[in-house]
């Protein structure tokens, strides 16, 4: 795959990078940042690739604690496949047009397409949580999961274009649908269950997330039930989740009690649905709240602790809705933010293999391909 066709190490490109393309002794000639970044994309990848993925299914290695078996569950696996689609969008990012397309062959492999609700109904096709029999154990089934699944094929349809990702994002924005909490006596009522199982909380990443793919699907199908319920869903997380510093919650419990915790991934989805309706209806109503809560998420995580600490894989999608965002409203703070966190955890690659995070297996790198490519310049998707 990608890594056999530019075989440059962590090392190598940074040492590359850093010195002069003039003759010994002159003063070396500054490089750009995007070009560092394009260089820190291919090779964090590449440190993925040869670490953690198998070509034969093809799938990536599972972490020993996971109860996926021997490849990663359905979350890690989304990460990777926006890790190389973001790749293969920066300019360099030709070469890993094979690796693009395989990334969706390997998402199939968790594809159930009979889904059944907790009370044994039939329900559209989804994609379990694990890589499905035989090659896998499967399991449960996850609202959010779902969003990002929707989200990656939407991404792939966007650099290919491939009509069948816009048919299976839609089956899984019709299954996001379905989970929609019917019951008038939950406390908030509305919302999109996390997961698909009888009394399960109801999250701020399966609302927002699923509300960005069915914005994205109203504008490239023209479907108006996909943006009637995209809008539903953002304004449950609005009235349930909302906070006075125009932050999010994580959380509505079964009983009713909100989780506070704060978590960077569900400021970045609301960030992208707000930019996202405001660029499907005009109304500047979405783009202010957009902009309050990126505001008061860049003061609130910072660029030290609070920040690391959610883990690359929030922040990934944290970062990737700011930038979406920053295309309609410049911020510099933005970009900087993310340069700054992108800048530490190159310093935490761990010698020899070069992944950032090796407890967190695909989690722990792919996010910061991601990363390293929209500084590169891949156009931000949500």
């Amino acid at each position: 795959m990608g890594f056999r066709v530019l075989m440059v190490t962590p090392v190598v490109a940074l040492a590359a990078l850093m010195c002069s393309t003039g003759p010994v002794g002159a003063t070396p000639t500054p490089v750009p940042v995007a070009a560092v970044d394009q260089q820190e994309a291919v090779a964090t990848y590449q440190a993925l690739q040869v670490n953690l993925y198998d070509p034969l299914p093809p799938l990536y290695k599972g972490v020993a604690s996971s109860s996926c078996g021997l490849y990663s569950c359905l979350w890690p696996f989304t990460n990777a496949m926006a890790a190389t689609e973001y790749l293969f969008g920066t300019p360099g990012g030709s070469p890993f047009v094979l690796d693009n397309a395989t990334r969706l062959v390997g998402l199939l492999l968790y594809a159930d397409p009979l889904e059944l609700s907790p009370t044994g109904g039939l329900q559209p096709p989804a994609f379990e949580s694990g890589v499905i029999p035989p090659l896998g154990p499967g399991g449960s089934t996850y609202y959010d999961d779902n969003g990002w699944v929707g989200l990656d094929l939407i991404h792939d349809y966007l650099l290919t274009p491939n009509v069948a990702d816009l048919a299976l994002a839609q089956a899984e924005f019709n299954f996001a649908v379905s989970g929609w909490d019917t019951s008038t006596t939950d406390g908030c009522p509305g919302g999109v269950f996390w997961e698909d199982v009888a009394s399960s909380q109801r999250n701020a990443t399966a609302n927002a997330a699923n509300a960005e793919v069915g914005i994205e699907l109203s504008r490239l199908t023209g479907n108006g039930s996909d943006l009637a319920w995209a809008t539903r869903m953002y304004n449950w997380v609005i009235t349930c989740l909302g906070t006075p510093s125009g932050l999010y919650d994580d959380h509505v419990n079964p009983g009713g009690s909100v989780n506070t915790a704060m978590w960077s991934y569900n400021q970045g989805v609301m960030v992208g649905a707000g930019t996202l309706f405001y660029e499907a209806t005009g109304n500047g109503s979405y783009l202010s709240q957009a902009e309050r809560t990126a505001s008061a998420a860049v003061a609130y995580f910072g660029t030290g602790s609070t920040l690391v600490n959610q883990g690359p894989a929030f922040n990934a999608i944290y970062f990737r809705d700011l930038f979406l965002l920053n295309q309609v409203v410049a911020n510099p703070a933005y970009a900087s933010q993310a340069q700054s966190y992108a800048s530490y955890m190159w310093t935490q690659r761990q010698p020899g293999t070069g992944l950032i995070d090796p407890d967190l297996g695909v989690n722990g790198t792919a996010p910061m391909v991601e990363i390293y490519s929209l500084l590169a310049g891949s156009r931000p998707a949500p």
